[in-house]
């Protein structure tokens, strides 16, 4: 049986040649037990470098969505005087409202794929719920930030062709 285990070593570690007993089991169960190990560090290593990349991810996502949001506020801020003029002062506060509204939007779409990205990778029952929670509200004020930018640019065209 030397010869057996001397032949294929390049099979087993060293610790499964000393446990060979002429019982195919031991061996066998050696090789499992030196395998599943492996192969459970790789999983752990690969999740955690998934839960880095997801966190990176989120912070990339959420940086988007904070950018968009201070150039629609700079853009707004920097057409305030045009309110202040008599002249198409409700033509101008329509058209920033729908400008902000629009960014507002865009920037809450932003967070959820953040909050999302950040799920993704092995979430517990507790960061599920979060999410859930975190998801409906921002879904409902997205609904109600939509309806308003609609009815903005319907006014918006009502005033353009009188």
């Amino acid at each position: 049986m030397s010869i057996f285990t001397s032949a294929f070593t390049f099979w087993i570690n060293p610790f499964q040649i000393i446990t060979f007993k002429q019982d195919w089991y031991i061996i066998a169960t050696a090789t499992e037990n030196a395998h599943s190990g492996n192969s459970t560090n790789i999983n752990h290593f690969l999740e955690g470098i998934l839960l880095e990349t997801a966190f990176f991810l989120k912070i990339g996502i959420e940086c988007i969505a904070l950018l968009i949001l201070a150039f629609a506020i700079l853009k707004s801020i920097q057409k305030l005087p045009s309110i202040l003029k008599r002249n198409h002062r409700q033509k101008n506060l329509l058209s920033i409202l729908l400008n902000l509204g629009m960014s507002l939007a865009l920037s809450l779409e932003f967070l959820l794929a953040a909050d999302i990205a950040a799920t993704a990778v092995s979430p517990s029952w507790d960061s599920l719920g979060k999410l859930a929670a975190i998801s409906g509200i921002r879904t409902f004020l997205n609904f109600f930030l939509q309806k308003e930018v609609k009815e903005l640019e319907a006014e918006k065209l009502a005033q353009v062709t009188d």
